[in-house]
């Protein structure tokens, strides 16, 4: 009896000291409609490096808690396999896949953190989304725009720096030719739920 007695009560106090966190749960599919590009320059030509959004036939799972005008994430990564990535030439693959080490680490991780609404009549929201290269990990804000139909389609631009990520843009030609250290994320991705 006194063992029923300690249950019930460690039952009793862990119930109302449990957080509720009702968290809503989901997957979504990419659509191989979708496109996802990383563009560059150096001081002579440009480059844009086309992932094949066939590759992501898997579905994403997400968790997220809607609070106000923000949902915040616990769950929501899209994982890219570097291979998938085209630069155009077989010369520019190899130099790309070299300046972002994909021997050592074959996948880049996009990582939906937040978005927050700041005008309901606007069809755009401000995305915190964590984006991991090389091993690498950093955050970034970016305004994102999205339209629902049968599919919800989800775009937007991001400029980062490679040298965030402790990479050091390629030298060709014994230094003459330089990538620079800007490059730029263009996504438009289609979503079915």
């Amino acid at each position: 009896m006194k063992k029923v007695l300690v249950f019930v009560t460690v039952f009793f106090l862990y119930a109302f000291t449990v957080r509720d966190t009702s968290l809503d749960v989901t997957k979504v599919y990419i659509a191989p409609e979708s496109s996802l590009k990383i563009s560059g320059t150096s001081n002579v030509n440009s480059f844009t490096c086309a992932y094949n959004t066939k590759n992501l036939t898997a579905p994403v799972a997400v968790q997220f808690e809607k609070k106000n005008n923000k949902v915040r994430f616990q769950k929501a990564t899209l994982v890219l396999d570097n291979l998938g990535f085209d630069c155009g030439n077989r010369g520019i693959n190899r130099d790309f896949h070299s300046l972002i080490k994909t021997k050592e680490y074959p996948q880049l991780y996009l990582r939906l953190k937040e978005i927050q609404t700041t005008d309901t009549k606007s069809k755009t929201v401000q995305a915190l989304v964590e984006i991991e290269i090389a091993g690498i990990s950093k955050s970034f804000e970016v305004p994102v725009q999205f339209k629902e139909d049968d599919t919800v389609c989800v775009s937007g631009k991001l400029k980062l720096q490679l040298s965030d990520f402790n990479l050091e843009p390629p030298k060709k030609v014994l230094g003459l030719i330089v990538v620079h250290d800007t490059i730029t994320i263009d996504f438009r991705l289609m979503m079915n739920v």
